[in-house]
C-alpha cells in the first residue's frame, strides 16, 4: 500500500514539473511574441517617423524655395514699378526742361519784338 502512495506522489510531482514547464514555455513563447511585436513596433514606429521627418524637410525644402521664388517676383515688380516712376519722372523733367527751353525761346524773342517795336 505504501508503494502505490509513493507513486502517486511521484506522479503528482512530475505533473507539477511538467506544468510549470508548459506554463513556462508558454510564458516565454508569450515574451518572445511580445518582444517581437514591440520591436516590430518600435521599428515601425521608428520607419513612420523618419517618413514624416523625411516628408516634413521636402515640404520645408518647397516651402522654402518657393519663398525664394515670390520674394524674387516681388524684387523684380518693384524695381520695375520703381525704373517705370524714374523712366517717367525722367521723361516729366525732359519735358519741363523743353517747357523751359521753349519759354526762354518765347520770352527771348518778345523782348526781341519789344526792342524792335521800340526802335520804330
Amino acid at each position: 500500500m505504501f508503494r502505490p502512495v509513493v507513486k502517486l506522489l511521484f506522479l503528482a510531482k512530475a505533473a507539477f514539473e511538467v506544468g510549470r514547464e508548459k506554463v513556462e514555455d508558454a510564458l516565454d513563447t508569450v515574451t518572445a511574441k511580445t518582444s517581437e511585436y514591440k520591436t516590430q513596433g518600435t521599428d515601425k514606429f521608428n520607419e513612420s517617423k523618419d517618413k514624416v521627418k523625411e516628408v516634413a524637410g521636402e515640404v520645408y525644402t518647397q516651402v522654402w524655395q518657393r519663398s525664394e521664388v515670390l520674394e524674387s517676383q516681388v524684387r523684380e515688380k518693384l524695381k520695375r514699378q520703381v525704373a517705370d516712376f524714374s523712366l517717367g519722372a525722367l521723361g516729366d523733367s525732359s519735358e519741363i526742361n523743353e517747357l523751359r527751353a521753349e519759354l526762354a525761346t518765347l520770352r527771348a524773342e518778345i523782348a526781341e519784338l519789344k526792342s524792335v517795336r521800340t526802335a520804330v
